[in-house]
């Protein structure tokens, strides 16, 4: 198994678009098979503004994502930095693709690239806090109050705040604290086959729910 940054620095544009289209069809699939044995679940697919624009995406969810009403729908994650590069674009697409149950989710955000005013105009679904700011928020005073911005400023524009690269308990303390929605990260699982996550799914569903520990969370420092 690689990760991606092991392959996905020497890739050209062109290559990425390719390589979105196989991987968009494989997790619509997924999302379906999963449907079928009553797991209802929101994906997410990475996407480059390049992809964004030129794949027929609409098609493509209609095509090979769940028939049922009750699905979630597709999360498509765009970095701060392209959106930044087209924003009437981006804009535009995500409106189209509303109809087909796909929103977008604003990748890596906290590079401060993006103003203020240019975020009022995008409709995405998601925040997702740059995992440089999540790594030891839970420790570090400074990251934890970027965090804190992200995650209110993602809930006055009514969306979600989704932690990315969470690998340690005393951060998701923080996060939760901090009232950030969603968290991803190795804390919660690593890359797996369809079949094994399908089954880490049911185990994890039919196992009760632990009570939160009586002490206080870590605090940052």
């Amino acid at each position: 198994m690689l990760p991606p940054d092991a392959f996905m620095p020497n890739a050209d544009e062109r290559s990425v678009t390719e390589l979105t289209e196989r991987a968009l069809p494989s997790a619509l699939t997924t999302a379906a098979n999963f449907s079928q044995i009553g797991i209802n679940l929101r994906f997410a697919v990475n996407m480059s503004i390049t992809a964004l624009a030129s794949l027929p995406i609409a098609n493509m969810v209609r095509e090979y994502g769940p028939k049922k009403t009750s699905w979630s729908g597709l999360i498509l994650d765009v970095t701060e930095e392209q959106i930044v590069a087209d924003v009437p674009l981006v804009r535009s697409i995500a409106k189209r693709l509303a109809s087909c149950n796909t929103k977008l989710a604003m990748d890596d955000f906290g590079s401060g690239k993006l103003s203020l005013a240019k975020l009022h105009e995008l409709p995405f679904a998601e925040l997702k806090l740059d995992r440089a700011f999540v790594t030891s928020c839970g420790t570090e005073k400074s990251n934890a109050a970027v965090c804190k911005t992200v995650v209110d400023l993602a809930h006055n524009f009514g969306s979600v705040a989704v932690a990315i690269g969470v690998e340690k308990a005393a951060d998701v303390y923080v996060l939760q604290a901090l009232g950030c929605d969603l968290g991803q990260g190795f804390l919660f699982g690593e890359p797996m086959p369809e079949e094994r996550l399908a089954t880490v799914l049911r185990e994890r569903a039919a196992t009760p729910m632990r009570r939160a520990p009586s002490a206080e969370p870590p605090r940052p420092a």
